[in-house]
């Protein structure tokens, strides 16, 4: 007996040339049989074995795509399309963000754990950096030859490694108003427009404190820093209140 060709469209809406999606795949294979017992010319168990060929099909294209979180080595960002493959991920072991483009690292809303460092620079386009949801950086977080960032905001970091951030050009604020230890040095040196770093809540510098190379820094908010290893100023716009508690920390048991 002849065998007429059954279009997938007979099975309904469910069923294109992707496979049907979860939730139509029974009534697709209903519909099938359905089309099978009127025309005569194809028995219900052959829809219900190309249903399941279709269906299978469907399980695998439809099924959501993980992200790629690589935990062994250091990622590079350079660009934007880099930086949404990485949109997903919550750990990372090691980024650098290096580009001369534009980038909008604010992206990168579900980073919260850097085990080891974190580079960021050289960049010669992009304004800010703004990573809202890291909370750890397990190595060293080093911020340098950025030259038009304005900007560094890490809005939830609470423990890093050691700090760096040297010779950025424009940037005016860093805000780490979480920040609460630092297991190595903090160095923020030779930037020549820094006027504000907020370290509201920073505790413990487990090494040296330094300021310096900052001629417009007018504001650190450090309140709550009580230990430094030693702390070294060169700020002359800071006014010496601020720069008699920050050089007094150094002395205290």
């Amino acid at each position: 007996m002849r065998r007429s060709r059954i279009d997938a469209g007979a099975f309904g809406p469910g069923v294109g040339r992707m496979g049907p999606t979860v939730d139509s795949r029974s009534s697709a294979t209903a519909a099938g049989c359905a089309v099978a017992r009127r025309s005569g010319r194809r028995s219900c168990r052959d829809v219900l074995a190309l249903a399941f060929v279709l269906a299978a099909c469907g399980a695998v294209s439809g099924s959501p795509v993980a992200p790629t979180c690589p935990t062994d080595r250091t990622i590079v960002l350079a660009s934007q399309a880099d930086i949404t493959r990485l949109a997903r991920c919550t750990t990372l072991r090691g980024v650098t963000i290096r580009s001369g483009a534009a980038l909008d690292t604010s992206m990168l809303h579900e980073l919260a754990t850097i085990t080891g460092d974190l580079v960021i620079g050289p960049t010669v386009g992009t304004a800010e950096i703004v990573l809202r949801e890291l909370r750890v950086v397990g190595g060293t977080l080093r911020v340098a030859g950025n030259s038009l960032m304005q900007g560094l905001f890490l809005p939830k970091l609470e423990r890093a490694g050691r700090i760096e951030i040297e010779g950025n050009a424009a940037v005016a604020t860093v805000s780490l108003p979480k920040l609460t230890a630092v297991r190595g040095a903090l160095r923020i040196t030779d930037n020549a427009s820094l006027e504000l770093v907020d370290l509201a809540t920073l505790a413990a510098v487990d090494q040296e404190l330094v300021l310096a190379g900052d001629p417009a820094l007018a504001l650190v908010e450090a309140s709550a820093l009580h230990t430094a290893a030693s702390v070294q100023l060169d700020a002359p716009k800071l006014p010496p209140d601020v720069a008699d508690r920050l050089r007094s920390v150094a002395a205290m048991p």
